[in-house]
């Protein structure tokens, strides 16, 4: 083998794992922007949520006050939890602890709930629970007249 193809060969495999570097760099950026993005949604729940209904006494009406924020903010409903369909309900059902426990100041008994909330969500809807918040916005073409 001539020096020349010796040279060719090994900057076509120096090209080959940059390109595979930078496909695994790709993914791995999508992994953890994803994660950066799930967990501040989480977040921004959680902190609309613990802002409602915090002077409310009755521990039942607060849970219904941050219920709703939830679910208007995920845009689910718009004044009351009345207009959730049956999955909606089901999730109501399923989500009611972590309002109870945000309500209570129980931390440990929050995270338990959201946990076994957002395990429960992903098994019954196939997604995690913070996906909600995709949206699809089409590209709106500009048109100049």
């Amino acid at each position: 083998m001539s020096v020349l193809a010796t040279l060719t060969a090994r900057a076509e495999a120096a090209s080959g794992e940059e390109t595979a570097y930078r496909g695994e760099a790709a993914r791995r950026t999508e992994i953890l922007e994803r994660a950066r993005a799930f967990a501040y949604r989480r977040l921004n729940l959680l902190k609309k949520m613990a802002a409602t209904a915090a002077d409310e006494a009755d521990a039942m009406k607060a849970a219904d006050a941050r219920m709703v924020v939830a679910f208007a903010d995920i845009g689910w409903i718009s004044d009351g939890l009345d207009e959730l369909d049956e999955k909606g309900r089901e999730t109501e059902a399923r989500f009611r602890p972590v309002a109870e426990a945000l309500g209570d100041g129980d931390e440990p008994r929050m995270v338990a709930a959201l946990a076994a909330f957002e395990a429960w969500f992903s098994d019954r809807f196939g997604r995690d629970f913070c996906a909600v918040y995709d949206r699809y916005v089409p590209d709106t073409p500009k048109v100049d007249f």
